[in-house]
């Protein structure tokens, strides 16, 4: 004896799976847009990095050797050159000369010595990062890397779905009118 609910999920299914796959199709179109958009604006944070290391090695090094001893050594940062994405800031971007302690640095609160240039780099690399990795429980939803790690959540749930709703029909059949 079989079960019309069972049954009427049988003949659910069909639509089901369409809407399924359908949601699937959506998301992951928002997904391939969003890496589109995240890899843009991670050009951007690398052409602003590719400028600052530019001008310390350039500009600001030419600098310190024309105030200190030219012949002493140049001393760099733990992480300089290292893009720190995670904590959305240059972190510990520093050069001088051994043993001169005159570092150009962005260390709150140092203010790269009013340096406008390097300020505004600074600034302009903090303002994509932040677009970039906005978390979703910030008050703000603007988060691109948050905003596409949530859709292939969602994605692997409705691939997940799809399987068991495809998977059904076989097993519920036998309980079916």
């Amino acid at each position: 004896m079989g079960d019309p609910v069972i049954q009427q999920m049988i003949d659910d299914v069909e639509g089901q799976v369409e809407a399924v796959t359908n949601g699937i199709t959506q998301i992951q179109a928002q997904i391939d847009d969003f890496n589109e958009e995240i890899t843009s604006l991670e050009a951007v944070c690398d052409t602003l990095t590719n400028e600052m290391t530019a001008y310390l090695d350039g500009t600001k090094l030419a600098e310190i050797r024309i105030l200190y001893d030219a012949t002493a050594g140049v001393v760099y940062g733990l992480n300089y050159g290292i893009v720190d994405y995670t904590n959305g800031s240059l972190s510990d971007w520093h050069i001088g000369y051994d043993p001169v302690p005159v570092y150009y640095s962005y260390v709150p609160p140092v203010n790269w010595d009013g340096d406008v240039y390097i300020i505004s780099l600074v600034d302009d690399w903090d303002w994509f990062n932040d677009y970039l990795t906005r978390p979703l429980d910030s008050g703000a939803t603007y988060g691109l890397i948050p905003n596409r790690d949530a859709l292939v959540g969602a994605l692997a749930i409705l691939e997940e779905d799809k399987l068991k709703l495809e998977q059904s029909v076989t097993e519920l059949e036998p309980y079916a009118l």
